[in-house]
Parts: C-alpha cells; structure tokens; sequence
C-alpha cells in the first residue's frame, strides 16, 4: 500500500531554563544553561493511505507535537518525517489570527494553503453554513469563545479536501450537536479513503472511529497496532497510572524519558508492535487459561461478556447480568488483559455465561471449608439469598427482620475472600439459603436460652 506519513527516529527536543535570566545568559553565552526536553526521542511511525489512527497517550506524551510536526507547522530536531499529501491540522484555534475577523482568517487560511482568491470567494459560504458561525462571522477571533473558534478551524480545514487530516481535541470543545455533525463528516472522509490522525482522550471515539492506534509514552512509541489489540493494553495501564502516587510517577517518568532510544527493543506480535520495557506488558502475548476459585458480581461499567476473550462476536449485554453472584473457574489472560469465565453454577462447564474483563467486576477467593452441620440463631437482620455473596436478583429475602430468633441448621461453610458464608435451612422452611456469619448466634436455642440465665446469675 501507499505510504501516506512515514518517521524514521524522529525527535523534538526543546531548551528549559529555571528563570529568564539564563535564558538571556544562553544567548549570550557559548556554553548552554539551559536543560535539554525531548519531546519526541527516537519516534518511528508509518501510516498507510486510507489509515484511520488515533493518538493516544497521557499528557504530556507528545501527541500535539507529532501532529504539528506531521501538519508541516513545527519543525523536527532531528530524524526524517516523509507526508505524502496536502494536510490540514484541526486544533482549537490552530492558525487562526486573534485580531482578523472569521471571514479575514478564512481568506488568510486558504491563501496559504494555496487557493486563489475566486477559489476562496466559492468555498466562503460552505465553511460558515459548516462552522454555524453567520451571525458572528465579521466579529474578531479575539472574541470567539474556544468552541467558536474550533468550529471554525474545523469547518475550514474539511472544506478545503486535504489528503491528510489531522484532529487535535477539536471535538473536545463546543456542542454536542457539534461534535456529531463534525463526526459525521469525518466518517465520510473516512468512507472516501482519505488518510486520518485523530488525537482524543476519548476511549469511546477512539473505539468507533479508529482503525489502528499509535500509543506515546513521554516521547517514545509503546505500542503501534489495531485498535483491539493497543485499547485494552492501554486502558489496564491507566488504571495502574491513576493509582500511582504522584512519587511514583514521577519515578516511572523518569525512567521512561532516560532510556536511551538505541535500546528499544520492541516485540511484534501479528500486526501488534509493543516496546519491551521489562514490565507487565512484556507478558507473552496470546490466550492462556488457569484454574481459579472465585466469585464475582459486575460492576456498573461492565460492557460486555464475550464468548471467548479473544473474539468480539457473539457479545453479550453486561447490563443483563447484574445484581447477581457468578462463580468464576477459569482466569484467561489475552493481550496482557485478565478474563473471568462466569457461571452460575460451581463448574466451568455446566452453567456457562461467558468471559468478562476481570477489571469490570468485584471478586473475591472462593474458599470451601466443610461441610460440618451447625445450629445458629438468625439475629434478625441481614438477608438469605440463593448463592453465597449474592445480589439483589438472588435474594430469597429480602430482609430476615421477620425470622429473629428463628433456628438456622448450616451444612456447609465457605470462605468468600474474608467473609464466611453458611448454607442451611430456617427452621420451617425447605429451601436452602446463604447467610453471612454476622447474622447469626452460634448455638441453638437451647444453648441460647442457658446462656442467658447463666449471664444473671
């Protein structure tokens, strides 16, 4: 295929000084006083006529910077950048001028790109129509809000028919009425085979409107591949990330940026490119399976339940499955992700739901300790249920207020991570049920009652 952007060890570095003062020093100086930044260090990219990638990366990972640098308006420190085709750069207020009107900055826009003046005059009404913009229009930039002004650089950039389109958190701003209609013509520009970067910390956009993803990490390529293989690796790190203390990622900071660039040593798996950096996503690459004992409820962002981990057909509804315990036999491990197999019986063959990503439920060691008979007294609070850490769907009541006092037999005793848990009956009922130990005396009433006349004596 056709080439459309192609970076070979490409770098951006910038000079930081702690005050203006040793910035002055260093121009006068012929020693440097300032710190080298590499915003870029050693980024090798290529992307095919017709791809459709997303940036992604957390701040400060120098996705602004390889768009500009790809879009022609910042220059690279060093290494090649080759762009095969016209781009335009979508960004909030990206080359726009504060003191022109909307009108003046759409001649100005289209002049450097190259249209003449009839061209512009002809292409003028489509790109107000597009930005919504007609009743403010001749007023300066200056006054535009930030939405304002990336409609407007948005309704020019994609009147203009670039090659390659580039889109900087415009959406992120503005309307969501916008923001749809700006999609919407992305999709047909997609549809048209038109090559496109798309830069957003929007997982949700990134899923349905990418092909492939290139993932940055303080200025280096971690990951290149398709969008189902980098979104899952990527969300499991920032779930990591996010409960790092700020010492913490200051040290995985640190380590990232001083590696040297000659010492990547990336590992491809399929169309999947990940960097080795001795961590957990260095984990082999594929669909492993291991025994487990555990149970599980979903939580509120569960999605979906997959038929295995590595397929996306057959889904499942998460919403479907709530408020229930699963027991969970099997934890698969699949693009460094962990999957748990629900059923809702203790057997990974019998009662089979399907696989969830472990991160979207609640779980806890399942533990057996015997099946040894017990008498208790119910306390009269708490709830019995069908299954052991149930949910609401398995309650068999909902309240045990009306069974205080009443006689509870366990025949069986298990461990739900700290939690222990008794299967019996309430005295004149034939159904077994699960209730939580905190809910019961130990003893029978018998028991009980001497006890009692033992404490007032």
């Amino acid at each position: 295929m056709t080439k459309a952007i192609i970076t070979k060890n490409l770098t951006k570095q910038y000079t930081l000084y702690d005050s203006q003062k040793a910035r002055i020093v260093d121009l006068l100086s012929p020693r440097s006083h300032g710190r080298t930044f590499h915003a870029l260090n050693g980024v090798d990219f290529e992307a095919d006529k017709g791809d459709v990638v997303g940036f992604i990366g957390i701040n400060g990972s120098g996705k602004s910077t390889l768009s500009n640098i790809i879009a022609g308006i910042v220059p690279e420190s060093g290494g090649e950048v080759h762009v095969n085709g016209q781009t335009a750069l979508i960004a909030v207020a990206s080359g726009l001028n504060d003191e022109l009107t909307g009108r003046d900055n759409i001649e100005l826009k289209c002049l450097m790109l190259g249209f003449s003046k009839n061209e512009i005059k002809a292409l003028e009404p489509d790109i107000i129509a597009f930005s919504e913009l007609e009743n403010f229009i001749d007023q300066p930039v200056k006054s535009y809000s930030s939405g304002m002004k990336s409609r407007l650089g948005f309704a020019i950039s994609v009147n203009v028919d670039p090659d390659i389109l580039i889109i900087d958190e415009a959406l992120s701003v503005g309307d969501k009425a916008f923001a749809e209609k700006s999609l919407k013509k992305m999709l047909e520009f997609k549809e048209q085979g038109k090559t496109m970067v798309f830069v957003s910390h929007s997982i949700s956009q990134m899923k349905s409107f990418c092909d492939k993803i290139l993932w940055l990490e303080f200025g280096r390529v971690k990951a290149f591949g398709e969008v189902r293989d980098i979104l899952p690796l990527y969300e499991s790190f920032l779930l990591k990330w996010q409960a790092m203390s700020k010492e913490e990622r200051d040290d995985y900071r640190a380590q990232v940026m001083n590696r040297d660039p000659n010492e990547y040593n990336y590992k491809q798996y399929g169309n999947l490119k990940i960097l080795d950096d001795g961590d957990e996503l260095s984990a082999a690459h594929g669909y492993t399976v291991e025994p487990i004992s555990r149970l599980a409820h979903l939580k509120a962002h569960a999605t979906h339940i997959y038929e295995t981990p590595d397929s996306t057909d057959n889904l499942l509804d998460a919403q479907n499955y709530k408020n229930r315990v699963y027991y969970v036999k099997r934890v698969a491990t699949y693009q460094f992700e962990n999957y748990y197999l629900l059923s809702t019986k203790p057997s990974a063959t019998e009662g089979v739901i399907g696989w969830i990503k472990a991160i979207e439920t609640t779980s806890h060691v399942h533990i057996h300790v015997d099946y040894d008979h017990q008498d208790f007294v119910l306390r009269g609070r708490g709830y019995a249920s069908s299954a052991p850490w149930g949910g609401h769907r398995q309650y068999v009541h909902a309240s045990l207020a009306d069974h205080a006092d009443a006689s509870f037999t366990a025949s069986e005793t298990v461990l739900i991570g700290n939690n222990v848990w008794y299967r019996g009956c309430i005295k004149g009922e034939d159904a077994e049920v699960w209730i939580h130990s905190n809910n019961v005396i130990s003893g029978t009433h018998d028991e009980q009652n001497a006890r009692i006349v033992s404490h007032h004596q």
